[in-house]
């Protein structure tokens, strides 16, 4: 299985989405109150979100989804960015990989941690605990899925409810990939910087 490839670099002069963006100051009901409740709380609609925002109603649930694997889960924050990270390389999801990465190294990732998740079997950068999270990404990318063994290791650090959080996650974040993939939505200039405003605690 092809583990990931390179992060490429964007054009100046590529188009943000294949869709038009949604504007910032759009008056659709759905839309207004979410894109103000980003900028009171110091950010901005991305490019993601303008992008779905194509969509209202189904953008809403798709934010409050991920407002619910992060700010409702009991699993520790940086165990869920690693997944996430991993998901995201899994699945060529630039996009996602760059936005969390800015998250896991204010939740204690370290960059060099960070540029060995690639080649994570071959480093001792991790734990045992991270170490059965990305084998457990690795087996949900792969068509076989997740094998006894792998499963088994990550039910020595995690309870079920853990599990299903962590296996939420992976495969959320995975469709998201797929969706910005499709899509073309290009990462935001600032993208670091936007997701440097989400807290590690929720």
């Amino acid at each position: 299985m092809a583990i990931s490839v390179p992060l490429a670099a964007h054009a100046q002069d590529e188009p943000p989405s294949r869709l038009p963006l949604v504007p910032v100051d759009t008056d659709d009901p759905i839309l207004r109150p979410m894109f103000q409740g980003m900028i009171d709380r110091g950010g901005k609609p991305a490019n993601m979100h303008r992008t779905v925002g194509n969509a209202p109603a189904i953008f809403k649930e798709y934010v409050d989804l991920a407002y619910a694997i992060r700010r409702d889960a009991i699993t520790p924050r940086l165990d869920r960015e690693v997944m996430i990270m991993r998901a995201a390389q899994l699945a060529n999801g630039e996009y996602e990989f760059l936005a969390h990465k800015a998250m896991a190294l204010g939740c204690g990732l370290t960059e060099e941690q960070a540029n060995a998740m690639e080649n994570w079997q071959d480093s001792d950068l991790f734990d045992e605990r991270h170490r059965a999270i990305l084998a457990y990404a690795d087996g949900l990318a792969s068509p076989d899925s997740v094998d006894d063994e792998t499963f088994n290791a990550l039910a020595k650090h995690y309870n079920p409810q853990e599990i299903v959080e962590l296996t939420m996650t992976a495969n959320f974040y995975t469709a998201a990939a797929r969706l910005t993939n499709a899509l073309k939505v290009r990462p935001d200039a600032d993208i670091e910087k936007l997701s440097k405003l989400q807290s590690c605690s929720g």
